[in-house]
C-alpha cells in the first residue's frame, strides 16, 4: 500500500467536504498520474514548477491541487479555501488564479490544442522543453481533440506527451471502441498501462521517445479508485454530508 496515496486520497475528501463541492472519484482516476509526473520531475523540477503541464481533464483538478499542497506550493489554508469565494483553487484550474496552472480547462477539449500550440512553439524555436497533457478519455469524442491530433501528426510533435485517463466511466453512452487502433493513425508510440501502477506509469513517461511522433499513453484506471464507495456512479459530483460520513470515507480508502 503506498501510505502517500491514501493520505492525499483523504485530503482530497477532507477539502470536498469543507468545501461542499468536487468531484472526488474523477479525482482519485488521475492522483497516480499526477503524483508519478511530480515524483519524476516531469512538471517540477528543483522546486521549479515547468509550465509544461495541463489537466485538460479540468473536473478532477482536486488530485492536482493535492499534490501542489503535497510539495508546499499552496498552504494547507489556500487548500482548504477550494470553491470558496475569492479562493484561488476553483472547481476548474483558472489560469488567472495561480501560477501553477499553464491553462483554464474544465470545458472539454482545451487542454490538448492549448498545449500543442506550446509545443509547436517551442519546436519553431528550438528548444527542447517537453510537454505533458491528461485528457478524459471522454475528450475523445470532441471535435477539437481529433483536430489537434491532426496538427500534432503534421508537425511531428514529439516534444508532447498525451495521458488519456481510459477509466471507461461513460463508455455506455458512446463506447469508443478500440482507443488505441483509431490513435495509431496519428502516431506510432502509443501504449497502454495500469494507471494506477507506479511502475509503468514512470516506464511509460521515461522510455525515450526516438520518434518523429508524440507519446501517447492510454492509461487504464478506475474511476473512485482505492474505494468501492466512490466507484459508484452516485458519487461523481458529490461530497460527504456529516462528519460521520467523512470517518466512514477515510476507513474506505485501501489505497
Amino acid at each position: 500500500m503506498n501510505t502517500e496515496i491514501v493520505a492525499l486520497k483523504k485530503k482530497i475528501i477532507e477539502v470536498s467536504y469543507n468545501s461542499q463541492e468536487g468531484h472526488i472519484p474523477s479525482s482519485f482516476s488521475i492522483l497516480d498520474i499526477i503524483y508519478c509526473l511530480f515524483k519524476g520531475g516531469y512538471v517540477l523540477r528543483k522546486k521549479k514548477y515547468l509550465n509544461n503541464f495541463i489537466l485538460s481533464k479540468g473536473h478532477g483538478c482536486l488530485a492536482y491541487y493535492a499534490m501542489l499542497f503535497y510539495y508546499k506550493k499552496i498552504s494547507k489554508k489556500v487548500f482548504l479555501s477550494f470553491c470558496s469565494k475569492n479562493s484561488v483553487l476553483g472547481g476548474h484550474p483558472d489560469i488567472n488564479k495561480s501560477r501553477y496552472i499553464t491553462a483554464s480547462t474544465g470545458s472539454l477539449g482545451h487542454g490538448l490544442p492549448i498545449i500543442s500550440g506550446m509545443a509547436f512553439a517551442d519546436q519553431l524555436n528550438n528548444l527542447k522543453k517537453k510537454y505533458y497533457v491528461i485528457l478524459g478519455d471522454q475528450e475523445c469524442l470532441e471535435g477539437t481533440t481529433w483536430e489537434s491530433m491532426f496538427i500534432i501528426n503534421k508537425f511531428n510533435l514529439n516534444n508532447l506527451t498525451i495521458i488519456i485517463d481510459r477509466n471507461f466511466s461513460r463508455n455506455e453512452a458512446i463506447p469508443l471502441g478500440n482507443l488505441k487502433k483509431k490513435l495509431s493513425g496519428f502516431s506510432k508510440n502509443v501504449q497502454s498501462i495500469n494507471g494506477h501502477n507506479h511502475n509503468q506509469i514512470y516506464n511509460a513517461l521515461s522510455k525515450p521517445n526516438k520518434s518523429s511522433f508524440p507519446k501517447v499513453i492510454i492509461a487504464k484506471t478506475i474511476k473512485g479508485n482505492g474505494s468501492k464507495i466512490f466507484q459508484q456512479n452516485s458519487w461523481h459530483h458529490r461530497f460527504p454530508n456529516s462528519r460521520q460520513e467523512l470517518n466512514n470515507l477515510y476507513l474506505s480508502i485501501k489505497n
